[in-house]
């Protein structure tokens, strides 16, 4: 007998065993933000061919001659599919790093009243004339028809506080009713035509030196012992007597 040809077919099943894929942090935020498709990470299955090969064997009993034998692999795959996804820390090579030391929880309290008394101001000159200007803040809880800001100044070596409203404030009284004075002139006649608002004191020497001191305050009921108002600048303005 002649020899035989014989074509022989081997299927092979593969299992493909599950895998973890990590996605990068730009990735995860690009998924869970909806601009990017996780499923597009999936791919399509089919067949590959994996090669083919010859060979012969010895001869069969009863026959003669050898047998070739041809052998092609082909390997089918089902694609990748996800099964199942979720998340965890994984930040590629990005590290984030959060020191947090002596962490205390205050608020500030301030007293009832409080006072500023400043340092002589002097003039080479003797002084005939004195105002200030202040740059105040009252919260707005408060209410704005109380001076919370006192003002007054002292001709230095004597011991009388006299008080002045800022001069760009409006018309104020004492607990008196009297108007308090915006300027105070010092040994000057006072006109017929003086202003309301000016006051003229003598003394018993020319004034050439004054202190300036400011009493703060706050309201006491309420919620108010966290709150205070401010005195953020003040100037006295002095007028010596030559100018005039």
């Amino acid at each position: 007998m002649g020899k035989s040809k014989k074509k022989t077919t081997i299927t092979k099943d593969t299992t493909v065993t599950t895998k973890v894929v990590k996605l990068s942090y730009l990735q995860t935020l690009s998924m869970t933000q909806g601009y990017g498709d996780v499923s597009k990470l999936e791919t399509e299955g089919g067949k590959e061919n994996l090669g083919s090969s010859s060979s012969k064997k010895a001869p069969f009993w009863g026959a003669f001659g050898s047998k070739k034998v041809s052998t092609s692999v082909t390997e089918k795959t089902s694609g990748e599919k996800i099964i199942d996804q979720w998340l965890q820390p994984y930040f590629d090579k990005i590290r984030y790093a959060i020191g947090i030391k002596e962490i205390s929880a205050a608020a500030y309290t301030f007293a009832e009243a409080s006072e500023f008394t400043s340092t002589p101001f002097g003039s080479p000159k003797e002084i005939i004339k004195v105002y200030c200007i202040v740059d105040e803040y009252i919260p707005a809880q408060f209410d704005q028809s109380i001076p919370w800001i006192k003002y007054f100044i002292k001709i230095e070596g004597t011991d009388e506080w006299i008080r002045l409203n800022p001069f760009s404030a409006p018309t104020q009284f004492d607990e008196l009713g009297e108007i308090i004075p915006k300027i105070i002139n010092f040994n000057l006649p006072k006109p017929p035509s003086a202003k309301l608002e000016d006051k003229y004191q003598t003394t018993d020497s020319p004034v050439m030196q004054i202190r300036f001191k400011a009493l703060l305050s706050r309201p006491l009921d309420g919620d108010n012992i966290s709150i205070t108002p401010l005195l953020k600048s003040y100037r006295l303005i002095f007028v010596p007597k030559e100018l005039l």
